[in-house]
């Protein structure tokens, strides 16, 4: 489990969240969801580390300020919201880098492990491609890649490991979409955890278990899924008239991913 408890930031002399609390649990997906500005990736840095933060943060029962890089390192994988790399390395590269010194030593082994994740974000066959000749989507797809090698056992030890994603398919089309949600949701159901920023709402209702809504730094809701996406929620967090499972009253189309899950 991970236990948020009275989480709040300051970031430049400013309150940017402020005594947020919710928990995430083994085998589920959460999503943090809730507008620009909301917090939601300052919140997520807290939780992988990344940010100075007061309250607590627990990992397995852990306080994660308490433990070493290399100990973090072994429990969770972290995809931030945007990856800027300045030499040309290829895409095998980049996703080795993920690899940690504790586990995959083995070459045979470690190519192996990288090769599985580059197949798993359907970019098998890229290895030797340089990374900085890839569209968006497919860089997002390769960092992935790479976490996927961090993290490549949904438990360890018989502990959970955990992805925490930050916006993980805000450069992909919907069939890529589908594939890394599903990913994601079959490391949940393996016995792994899974927190995600998520702006996409019918994909977060599609596959997250429980969600966390944020607005100005502040919780709003956390819970369940279908306790927490109502149109009372959304309204309020956002600003403007939603309404969930609605059909346009102008009989406008619109695309749902849940049929294509059918296939």
């Amino acid at each position: 489990m991970i236990n948020v408890s009275n989480l709040s930031i300051r970031l430049g002399g400013k309150s940017v969240v402020e005594d947020v609390s919710f928990t995430a649990e083994a085998g589920t997906m959460t999503a943090i969801c809730g507008p620009n500005g909301s917090g939601k990736t300052t919140t997520m840095k807290a939780i992988s580390g990344e940010l100075a933060y007061q309250g607590a943060v627990q990992m397995n029962g852990a306080e994660i300020r308490g433990l070493q890089p290399w100990q973090l390192a072994e429990m969770r994988g972290v995809l931030p919201q945007a990856s800027a790399i300045s030499f040309p390395f290829t895409v095998r590269e980049i996703v080795r880098m993920g690899l940690t010194s504790g586990r995959n030593r083995h070459p045979e082994q470690a190519d192996r492990i990288a090769s599985e994740a580059l197949a798993s974000v359907d970019l098998g066959g890229f290895e030797g491609r340089f990374y900085q000749e890839l569209s968006g989507g497919e860089q997002q797809r390769v960092q992935l890649a790479r976490v996927l090698c961090q993290i490549s056992e949904p438990v360890i030890d018989g502990k959970p490991c955990w992805l925490l994603l930050d916006e993980p398919v805000s450069s992909l089309d919907i069939s890529h979409q589908l594939t890394i949600m599903t990913l994601a949701q079959r490391f949940c159901q393996r016995g792994g955890g899974v927190i995600a920023v998520m702006h996409d709402l019918n994909l977060t209702a599609l596959f997250a278990d429980r969600m966390v809504l944020l607005k100005t730094g502040r919780l709003q809701a956390a819970g369940p899924i279908k306790t927490v996406l109502t149109d009372q929620h959304l309204q309020h967090v956002f600003g403007c008239n939603l309404r969930v499972n609605r059909v346009p009253v102008d009989d406008a189309p619109f695309v749902l991913a849940h049929s294509a899950l059918a296939d």
